[in-house]
């Protein structure tokens, strides 16, 4: 009497209690030396470390300060002088002295006062521009760690399901089920994933060091990363929307300000030929007790100078600082448009699949592991399940953070931050 026992793979039970051991440990990144912060704490570390923020800070003050000087008058001049003459028969000495300040007609002073208004709105709206680019950096690098670690850990998970494939190949060719060229087959398949895990290890640290290099350069943090998921779908913005938002930008605020001092400093020369006065009052003392007030007017005489050049180069700044206003804002509407286009795509696609894609991609692996314990596909199609399984994966999450990325961009290019961080 002969008996048949249907034989179960050796490799479909080695896979399936290794799979059920490993499967907790999944997604877990390793966190030494990463500290973990929300995209606020972020964005607050950032305010107050940034190198690049402070440097731009430092510049708005420095062409604020610049103007603050021109808006200042000349310095009046004293003098003390004291002359004494005399002979072996007589002596004569007398004193003089005196306050020397030069005038400037009203409507000079005026333009001073309004190039120096000009160019400092001017500088603390760039400082505005600056702030809001910088900001967006720190908001995008977030993103991008959060969507390399992603990648970091599906390719981890693959590499690992592919080497125990592997492991039980090597079982199944002792036994004789398979060739060794299948056994070797999936040895290099699992050299080249390791290759792309060490690559996207390698990839998600250098990503955590630029975060960490944007919200705390001089604090001694080398890596930073996401705290939380990347959830959600972002609120919607109407193309129309996003355009009504071109006069808020600070960019255009400042190329306006920057016309305004131009025109200003042109008005300045055109008053340039008409000399300033210099007014001087004394008082002089004289040997014999002679005494009395001195009153001195020095008037120059455009005779060579008129100003002309000055004239020439103040209108021609003018003429310049109209042109750029003019180029900026159609930079501007056109920031805004392609910034509101990828959002708007971006996020309908992301809007269209949602977490179909995750549910996908489990769904494949898992049919495919169930298939393999099963011997209803072998080693070849487990492998390629799991490559489709991480393909889906790191689309899907890439599909977030570029959706998520648009969508800081177009605020950035609206000169606004988001609700939540408001």
């Amino acid at each position: 009497m002969e008996v048949f026992v249907r034989r179960i793979p050796t490799s479909a039970v080695v896979l399936a209690v290794v799979v059920a051991v490993a499967a907790p440990c999944r997604g877990v990144l390793a966190q030494n030396g990463v500290r973990r912060v929300t995209m606020a704490e972020a964005l607050a570390a950032f305010a107050s470390n940034s190198l690049e923020l402070r440097i731009a800070r430092a510049e708005a003050e420095a062409a604020i300060g610049t103007a603050r000087q021109y808006r200042s008058y000349t310095n009046p001049a004293f003098s003390l002088a004291h002359e004494s003459l005399g002979s072996s028969n007589d002596e004569y000495w007398e004193t003089i002295a005196g306050v020397v300040q030069q005038l400037e007609w009203p409507g000079r002073t005026a333009s001073r006062s309004r190039v120096a208004a000009h160019t400092s709105a001017g500088a603390a709206a760039t400082f505005r521009a600056d702030s809001v680019r910088l900001a967006f950096e720190v908001r995008e690098a977030y993103v991008t760690v959060w969507l390399a670690e992603k990648i970091e850990e599906s390719r981890r998970d693959v590499a690992d399901e592919i080497q125990l494939v592997a492991e039980a190949a090597d079982m199944r060719l002792a036994a004789g089920d398979i060739s060794s060229y299948e056994a070797r087959r999936l040895h290099l398949v699992v050299a080249q994933a390791e290759r792309e895990t060490s690559q996207a290890a390698i990839e998600a640290r250098a990503a955590r060091r630029r975060l960490a290099l944007l919200i705390a350069p001089d604090a001694g943090l080398h890596e930073a990363g996401p705290a939380a998921e990347l959830t959600g779908l972002p609120p919607a913005i109407t193309p129309e929307v996003a355009l009504a938002a071109l006069g808020a930008r600070p960019d255009l605020q400042a190329a306006a300000r920057d016309l305004d001092a131009a025109k200003a400093r042109s008005r300045f020369a055109m008053a340039a030929w008409v000399p300033d006065p210099t007014l001087g009052l004394g008082y002089k003392h004289q040997r014999g007790g002679l005494s009395g007030a001195a009153l001195t007017v020095d008037v120059p005489m455009p005779l060579f100078d008129r100003g002309a050049g000055d004239r020439y180069g103040a209108s021609a700044r003018e003429t310049a600082a109209t042109y750029q206003l003019e180029f900026v804002r159609r930079l501007a509407e056109i920031d805004l448009m392609a910034a509101s286009d990828l959002y708007a795509s971006s996020r309908a696609n992301l809007e269209a699949t949602g977490d179909e894609l995750l549910a996908y991609a489990d769904l494949v692996l898992s049919a495919a592991r169930a298939a393999y314990a099963d011997g209803q596909v072998g080693q070849p199609g487990l492998v390629d399940a799991a490559n489709i399984y991480r393909d889906t994966r790191i689309a899907a999450f890439s599909l977030r953070a570029e959706t998520w990325i648009a969508y800081y961009d177009l605020l950035r290019a609206m000169a606004r931050v988001p609700a939540d961080e408001s």
